[in-house]
């Protein structure tokens, strides 16, 4: 199933009576991907009142931690905003310096939420697709028939390896790949080979 995430690293800073919230957004893999995101901002930050987190997976795990924040106020309000965005596999991390003005419970959820939204608005949204990569080997010339091919049909060149001909690997979105197939069938009168690689999830 096709899922949105994060491309890239985001940050985004947010004031709230002299509280000052640093939200830091990214993509994450897998549940140690996010615990080493987590640990690295705890680093970074680590001057800080408060590193609060959350992140959330495609399997079904996710994590928080409120840091010392009043349970309930920090990381459920971060997690429950990523769910909110339809995002997975996605992580955030609000790092709080505290002003010397308590917010109170309602007023550290809403915080942690706002800072939270903000940095996902800030960040690249982009969808994965489930794909079939494959492998080609074509002549240099017939390179950039093969390119226009696979644009038109919606799949991306991942890949190319220049020796005595050219290498390309190829994603194409579960779907789109039969037309693919039958595309280079008719234009090479079948006598071209493609080798499918692995099954995964690409970005178009």
């Amino acid at each position: 199933m096709d899922y949105f995430t994060l491309d890239g690293e985001t940050r985004i800073t947010y004031e709230v009576q002299r509280s000052v919230f640093i939200a830091t957004v990214r993509q994450v893999g897998t549940f140690e991907e996010g615990i080493a995101f987590a640990k690295r901002i705890a680093k970074e930050y680590s001057d800080a009142t408060h590193n609060c987190y959350a992140f959330l997976l495609r399997n079904g795990e996710q994590k928080f931690s409120d840091d010392g924040e009043p349970q309930g106020t920090a990381g459920t309000p971060i997690l429950q905003a990523l769910k909110n965005n339809d995002l997975t596999n996605v992580a955030c991390v609000v790092t709080r310096y505290f002003g010397g003005i308590k917010l109170g419970a309602g007023g550290l959820v809403a915080a942690y939420t706002k800072a939270t939204v903000l940095a996902l608005q800030e960040g690249k949204r982009v969808e994965k697709k489930e794909s079939y990569v494959y492998e080609l080997t074509v002549a240099y010339g017939d390179f950039e028939t093969v390119r226009r091919i696979v644009s038109a049909i919606g799949g991306k060149v991942t890949k190319t390896t220049f020796s005595d001909g050219v290498d390309v690997e190829i994603a194409l979105p579960v779907g789109e790949d039969k037309a693919f197939r039958d595309k280079i069938n008719e234009t090479f009168n079948g006598k071209k080979e493609l080798t499918l690689v692995q099954t995964g999830y690409e970005t178009y």
